[in-house]
């Protein structure tokens, strides 16, 4: 028995191990979703967040069924919220509404979070008004301005190595967190 479960935790390791490398390399060569010299566009990647929220449904709906019908009780329904809970956190990246914006004048995008994830709320900041970036806990980026407005990315956006290297150009005064 001992040598099954070191097996198990071998392949599930390496499987998760390799899930990860196939997710950094599309995200590392993904494009944004526009870009110009003056302009430009990033958004979560939408085949990570349909991944995302299709197998946490899909363990949702385990959970209620395993609750249900398997009297799996308080786990299965455990497993339901928590399955309902990161599904309601991912689908708002399968709309436009956590896109980030910039041109000339300044960037747009997500400005507040909501538990471990960006809220609906939106904002924008001039270029001269950005005067810190930095990042949050759960390791979003950010911009923000004089009067504590901020907007939110993240390295699961495609292209946010863009972003970053317009905003280096643009600000070069400001020390960005980490270098992309």
């Amino acid at each position: 028995m001992a040598t099954t479960s070191v097996l198990q935790i071998l392949v599930t390791t390496l499987g998760t191990a390799g899930v990860l490398a196939v997710l950094s390399r599309v995200l590392r060569t993904a494009k944004p979703d526009v870009a110009g010299e003056a302009a430009g566009a990033i958004a979560p990647e939408k085949g990570t967040a349909w991944f995302t929220v299709v197998v946490v449904g899909l363990m949702a709906v385990a959970g209620l069924y395993g609750a249900v019908f398997l009297r799996a009780g308080w786990g299965g329904i455990g497993l339901a919220v928590i399955g309902l809970c990161v599904a309601g956190f991912m689908a708002p990246s399968l709309t436009s509404v956590h896109k980030v914006t910039w041109d000339e004048q300044g960037i747009e995008g997500p400005s507040n979070l909501f538990g471990p994830t960006l809220g609906l709320r939106r904002t924008r900041i001039l270029w001269d008004d950005i005067a810190r970036t930095g990042t949050t806990i759960t390791s979003y980026w950010f911009v923000q301005s004089g009067d504590g407005r901020r907007v939110y990315w993240s390295f699961l956006y495609k292209g946010h190595g863009v972003l970053t290297a317009y905003l280096r150009a643009r600000r070069p005064d400001l020390k960005l967190p980490v270098a992309s």
